[in-house]
Order: structure tokens, then sequence, then C-alpha cells
């Protein structure tokens, strides 16, 4: 089974830092446990019509948390079999967590908040490892205007 990334946005659909808006990331695990997947390009081809204007090809905006939740669209019924490791990296394959999305709850919703402004303008890929074979989970990243 291939991994796979269903990508949601919530408010400002062009990503462009001009309005806040949500990414939510609803993925499902490859066999190996893994998934390594970019989210604005993931995005844009779910709308190849554009059917909003501009297709985005980078997020941009001052990240404010990252929520995970395990199991078929965050509903936390459905433990995963181990913790798991999320990374979310820029183009510069720099962590944006700064690690801290290591050990990410089995069973339990968890959110991230970043201690100063963590300001984003870049195409981001998810990356999950650990996370069992075909296993499911949610992830909501928070963003506002970008005013760097």
């Amino acid at each position: 089974m291939a991994a796979t990334l269903t990508v949601k946005v919530e408010g400002n659909p062009y990503m462009d830092g001009e309005q806040a808006f949500k990414v939510i990331l609803d993925w499902v695990s490859h066999t190996d446990g893994a998934v390594a997947l970019a989210i604005a390009s993931t995005y844009a081809t779910s709308k190849p019509f554009g059917d909003f204007g501009p297709l985005p090809s980078k997020i941009r905006g001052n990240l404010k948390s990252v929520e995970t939740a395990p199991g078929l669209l965050g509903d936390l019924t459905t433990a995963l079999p181990t913790a798991y490791t999320l990374t979310i990296l820029d183009k510069y394959s720099l962590d944006i967590l700064g690690g801290n999305g290591t050990a990410r709850s089995a069973s339990a919703a968890q959110k991230l908040v970043p201690t100063e402004d963590l300001y984003i303008d870049s195409e981001l890929t998810l990356t999950i490892a650990s996370a069992g074979s075909g296993t499911k989970g949610r992830i909501i990243m928070d963003f506002e205007k970008y005013d760097a």
C-alpha cells in the first residue's frame, strides 16, 4: 500500500500569508510505516483546474500550532501500534518542528506550540516514520498572517 495524503485548507485557500488559515492533513502510512509527501503540491494536485485562482506552490504564514491525532480523520478510536515520529521539512530539508515531533502518541491527541514566531515561506514536506503498516492519522497546522 502506498502512502497517501489528503490536504484540506480552512480559511485562506491560497496559503499566501495574507490571512489566517488551517491546513488539515489526513495521512495513511505505507506498508513500511512511512509517509513522505509535499503538502502544497499535494493540495494543488487535488485542485487540477484551480477552482479558486492560482494554485499554491508553497505555504506562507506564521505557524502557531501543530496538532496530531491518531486514527481515521483523527478520530482517536483507531490507536496506532506504536508511537511515531513526525517531521515537517522545509525546502532545505530542515525540520521546522526542531525535532519536537518525536514520540507522537499512538492513542491521544497532542499539540505542539512554537515558543516564538515561526514564519514559513516554503513548500513543506510531511514525513512520518515508524507508524506501522497502513495506519492513519490527522495533523492540523494553524497559521496566522505572515507579518515578518
